[in-house]
């Protein structure tokens, strides 16, 4: 008897984990309780060989032999709570087209200007092993990280590679305020990453424990110190591209259908896992129902996202995580994630501006 609360609390964690991956819930929000603080990780840079199986396993330790640099290279940065999947359809692109893509891993939950110290040191450190320019293309909070890094006046970026342009997706640059989906996310980010591995136990339930929402998200409250600091200062000498998404209302009948057709087979073959996922989708739906008026892509609103910056301004058909990846999306519907095509377009156009 002992076992069944935890047998429970398993069953709704990856129930709630797979409707939250489907419907890309929010990453940037105030934390709903205090919690501490998890262990720093340090971060790393790893590029992407496109001959693995399968894009998950395609990330391999940097090293200054893996730099092709013939056609760009394309620094990959990701948002809070991010289960590391975000760039499975972009890497293959970029390599597809010729780019060689790497992507920078940092502790998500740290403050952002912490993580921008650590995307400065990696722009150094490529700079150094002779990297002499780059695009940077960010997803949510990695484009204020790239954005921190980019103005702070006491950064020094004299040996970085010359930055042609950051590309941002859905970057909350005026904070998000949809708090009560941040426990999802964080839910979320454990699940998939439980997926990839392959295997599910009582023991994955003990990962949620030692990963708190952190200063990141109370650097991503509307109104911050941090959020003040960085829009008061000078724009960047770089070209910026927002790429926005704008949602088109869906019934709740909609979600559940997707999320019910989507479920791992680890979950599908357990009828309570089941119908907690269509509670689930049904109570998602409400809420997503009610944003839709106001936010953007489901979690940003489209003023936030449209950085102040920059004129290069992209709306696209899709949420805050279908914008990048093919997961499953009512928004979307069939269609290819659309900011694969823009972040394509601003690179051969800077391609050819240069000559190259």
């Amino acid at each position: 008897m002992r076992l069944l609360p935890r047998l429970i609390s398993t069953r709704f964690f990856v129930a709630a984990a797979v409707c939250a991956a489907v419907l890309a819930p929010a990453k940037p929000i105030d934390a709903l309780l205090p919690q501490p603080e998890p262990v720093t990780r340090l971060a790393r840079l790893e590029y992407f060989e496109s001959t693995a199986e399968k894009p998950s396993k395609g990330w391999q330790t940097l090293h200054d032999q893996n730099l092709n640099q013939s056609k760009g290279l394309v620094l990959l940065i990701h948002g809070l709570d991010e289960p590391g999947s975000i760039w499975d359809n972009m890497a293959p692109a970029l390599c597809e087209h010729g780019y060689t893509a790497v992507r920078f891993e940092y502790p998500n939950d740290q403050a952002i200007a912490d993580s921008a110290d650590a995307l400065a040191q990696s722009l150094t450190a490529l700079g150094n092993s002779g990297v002499s320019d780059i695009t940077l293309v960010a997803h949510s909070m990695g484009g204020l990280v790239s954005l921190d890094a980019l103005t702070r006046p006491d950064l020094n970026r004299l040996n970085w590679p010359r930055v042609r342009r950051l590309v941002t997706l859905g970057t909350p640059t005026q904070g998000s305020a949809l708090a009560p989906l941040r426990a999802v996310a964080e839910i979320r980010e454990h699940a998939m990453r439980v997926f990839d591995d392959g295997a599910i136990g009582l023991d994955d339930l003990a990962r949620i424990e030692g990963d708190g929402q952190g200063q990141a998200g109370t650097d991503l409250t509307p109104g911050s110190d941090f959020l003040t600091d960085l829009n008061s200062r000078s724009a960047p000498e770089v070209s910026i591209t927002a790429v926005v998404g704008k949602l088109d209302t869906v019934t709740g009948n909609e979600f559940r259908d997707q999320i019910l057709s989507n479920l791992p087979k680890q979950i599908s073959d357990d009828e309570a896992a089941v119908v907690l996922a269509s509670d689930f989708g049904n109570w998602a739906a409400g809420l997503f129902r009610r944003a839709t008026s106001t936010i953007g892509d489901g979690v940003v609103t489209t003023k936030s996202a449209t950085n102040p910056w920059t004129e290069d301004i992209v709306f696209v058909k899709a949420t805050h995580r279908s914008m990048v990846t093919d997961k499953p999306c009512p928004i979307r519907g069939k269609n290819p994630p659309p900011a694969i095509d823009v972040v394509l377009d601003r690179l051969e156009s800077d391609r050819e501006a240069a000559g190259k």
